[in-house]
């Protein structure tokens, strides 16, 4: 199954992989759970709406996304149109946030321009 790519030219041959493994390991231990991580306390202080916010919710896109790849590959979830819904979504969170790390990378270099 070597070469398997999407569209975005992304290569999900590990994803298969990765959910081939996760079957065996569900199958093979029927009670294992993940342990839920928590984020530091510092974390958790923040003002809410700020970038910290805007990030976790990004990597959670992705996660959620990389989630239902994982579902659709090993036969879980055989609802094909939701997995690329998730993708989508998950692609353009990133995309928004390149470009919100690019504008505010330009804001600071033309302030760094600015004679005294």
């Amino acid at each position: 199954m070597s070469g398997i790519t999407g569209l975005g030219g992304v290569d999900y041959s590990a994803l298969v992989q990765r959910a081939k493994a996760a079957t065996k390991a569900t199958s093979a231990n029927a009670e294992f759970k993940a342990p839920d991580i928590e984020a530091p306390k510092a974390a958790k202080a923040e003002a809410p709406g700020g970038l910290d916010d805007a990030l976790r919710s990004l990597n959670e896109s992705q996660h959620t996304a990389d989630k239902a790849v994982l579902d659709l590959a090993s036969g879980r979830d055989l609802n094909f149109h939701n997995t690329m819904v998730r993708l989508e979504e998950a692609d353009i969170a990133l995309k928004y946030t390149v470009q919100l790390r690019n504008r505010a990378l330009s804001a600071y270099e033309e302030l760094m321009r600015i004679q005294v």
